[in-house]
């Protein structure tokens, strides 16, 4: 079997070193347990990125010094396997208390509830490479659409805060796609549960070269202040906590100019206390 090396901990901190090694692993997985990685396509997917530098950072031995070639990584599939985990650790977690529920894609998905909300009941329910779940092909099964029961409606939740789309303008959906799709969502929370308190957090700005994305979240982020106050919902303005001068991800609050390090988790949660009046 391959032996990987992967990062350090003090290089890249405890939950980059995580989830690189879980991405590592299935990227290997999804290669056929090939000996080398070949990295193909374009990326579509704001998590991409980081598992990509993780897949590349991870050291593999093989047996023998003879090389074949590796297939090209199969990261739709990838992100559904992901996907299908996650949702199924949803449902073994569900319980019949207060839930405060994060909703959300990767950036939520490495929101580390223990350290930067420690001793609260709160559940992430964030899946790297997710996005809102319409105007999809039938062979794509992800979406927050498709895992509403599992990720909120299923486990009393009492207060969700959401934060998707980042993914979708990636993937090339407008935003006058992906207002259909967060009135979509809307809707079944206000039907389906009517009890409970809606945060709409803003798509967070972007830096660097992920830059050129940041016209299109300014526009998603009107039309999602404009949906929250008509479902009476809560608009929280996290991009504006987070941008700088120019428009752009504050540098301190990032690593590739698209996921949070610690200092912008931290003021999230700040902002998550502040709601909740912990």
């Amino acid at each position: 079997m391959p032996r990987l090396s992967i990062p350090s901990r003090r290089r890249f901190g405890a939950s980059t070193v995580r989830r690189c090694a879980i991405w590592s692993a299935a990227a290997i997985a999804a290669s056929g347990g090939a000996t080398s990685l070949q990295v193909s396509g374009r990326l579509s997917d704001v998590g991409r990125q980081r598992f990509v530098n993780a897949a590349a950072a991870a050291t593999v031995e093989p047996q023998d010094k003879k090389e074949e070639p590796a297939p090209a990584i199969d990261w739709q599939t990838i992100f559904q396997v992901h996907y299908d985990n996650r949702v199924r650790a949803f449902r073994e977690q569900n319980q019949a208390w207060q839930n405060v529920v994060l909703l959300g894609d990767s950036i939520t998905e490495g929101f580390e509830v223990t350290k930067f909300l420690p001793g609260r009941r709160v559940l992430n329910r964030g899946i790297g490479g997710d996005v809102i779940g319409n105007a999809l092909p039938d062979s794509d099964r992800r979406g927050v659409l498709r895992r509403l029961e599992e990720s909120v409606l299923d486990c009393s939740a009492t207060h969700v805060f959401l934060l998707i789309g980042v993914n979708d303008l990636n993937s090339g959906r407008t935003p006058e796609i992906m207002e259909p799709g967060y009135r979509e969502l809307f809707e079944r929370l206000r039907r389906e549960a009517p009890r409970l308190t809606v945060y709409v957090q803003s798509v967070l700005p972007t830096r660097g070269e992920h830059a050129s994305r940041n016209p299109q979240i300014v526009d998603v982020n009107e039309r999602l202040q404009k949906l929250a106050a008509e479902f009476s919902f809560v608009y929280i303005d996290l991009h504006a906590l987070m941008r700088d001068e120019n428009g752009e991800l504050k540098q301190e609050f990032t690593a590739d100019g698209l996921h949070l390090v610690d200092a912008g988790y931290e003021i999230w949660a700040a902002e998550v206390c502040k709601r909740m009046e912990w």
